[in-house]
């Protein structure tokens, strides 16, 4: 190769360690990927909701990984049933669940999964919405934790459901859900 073929194929190289370096993190001695929404879906985000709790992450980890106990601070969900474990048979990144959201019943997959810092999940079947991913995440901010759930999709229907879903139904959910995750975690023995 000439000069400018190797300089070029070391601003390549450069250009993505660089990006790299912006998606992964460094947690122990593992590299992990950060959550990037576009990864997973092409909608914008919609609606985000955040509410500081005061409890250590890995302790309010505890409480939102585990699937079929969503029922004790989400609001609406009646039921979680496992559907199906990931490839090496843990319920994380890959898995699927169902939930059962009033009279709708969600398929959700697990599209992304960090402990303790957050999960994405894609909902397969909404009528509502559509190229959906939210994301939950926990930062820890002096001795508290910041819990973050931001939802990704493109309305599906009519101007009315489209309103109703956006700026009342799902916020009211999300805000109800992280109140009663702050009160489930001060009432709790994690």
């Amino acid at each position: 190769m000439d000069f400018f073929g190797q300089s070029l194929d070391f601003a390549v190289n450069l250009t993505t360690t660089i990006a790299a370096t912006f998606v992964l993190s460094i947690k122990g001695n593992t590299v992990v990927k950060k959550f990037n929404a576009k990864e997973y879906t092409t909608a914008p985000l919609q609606i985000s909701k955040s509410r500081l709790i005061d409890a250590k992450a890995e302790d309010l980890w505890k409480i939102i990984s585990d699937h079929e106990h969503m029922t004790t601070w989400m609001p609406m969900i009646k039921h979680v049933s496992l559907v199906e474990a990931d490839q090496s048979g843990k319920w994380e990144e890959g898995c699927d669940r169902h939930c059962q959201f009033g009279p709708d019943l969600l398929k959700e997959k697990i599209v992304y999964w960090n402990a303790p810092i957050g999960y994405a999940y894609a909902i397969s079947d909404m009528h509502l919405v559509r190229d959906h991913v939210a994301y939950i995440q926990l930062e820890e901010q002096q001795g508290k934790t910041r819990v973050t759930w931001s939802q990704y999709f493109i309305p599906n229907g009519n101007v009315i459901k489209n309103f109703m879903a956006k700026n009342i139904m799902m916020p009211t959910v999300m805000s109800k859900a992280l109140k009663n995750l702050e009160t489930k975690i001060k009432t709790s023995h994690v």
